[in-house]
C-alpha cells in the first residue's frame, strides 16, 4: 500500500507532465494553424461554405462544426464553431 504523502507526490508529478505535453500540443497546434492558414480570415477563404451548410442543414451545427475539424485538422474547435454560426 502507497503512504499518502507518495500518493500526492506521484498524482503532482503525472499532473505536471501532463500539463506540459498538454501545452506543446496546444503550441504546435497553434503554430501549424498560422503556418497553414495564417489568420482566422485565411481559413475561411479555405473551407467549402456550401458543403459545411449542407451539413449543418441535414445534421446540425454540431455535425458541421465536426465536418469543418475533420476536413481541417488544425483548426480550433473555437474556430470551426465560430465559422459554422457565421454561416
Amino acid at each position: 500500500m502507497i503512504d499518502p504523502l507518495t500518493g500526492v507526490v506521484v498524482v503532482a508529478a503525472v499532473g505536471a507532465a501532463t500539463a506540459f505535453v498538454s501545452d506543446r500540443i496546444l503550441r504546435r497546434r497553434k503554430r501549424a494553424f498560422r503556418d497553414r492558414y495564417g489568420t482566422y480570415d485565411g481559413f475561411r477563404t479555405r473551407v467549402d461554405a456550401d458543403e459545411v451548410r449542407a451539413v449543418r442543414d441535414a445534421r446540425g451545427e454540431v455535425a458541421a462544426v465536426k465536418a469543418v475539424r475533420d476536413r481541417h485538422p488544425f483548426a480550433s474547435l473555437a474556430h470551426a464553431h465560430r465559422y459554422v454560426k457565421e454561416l
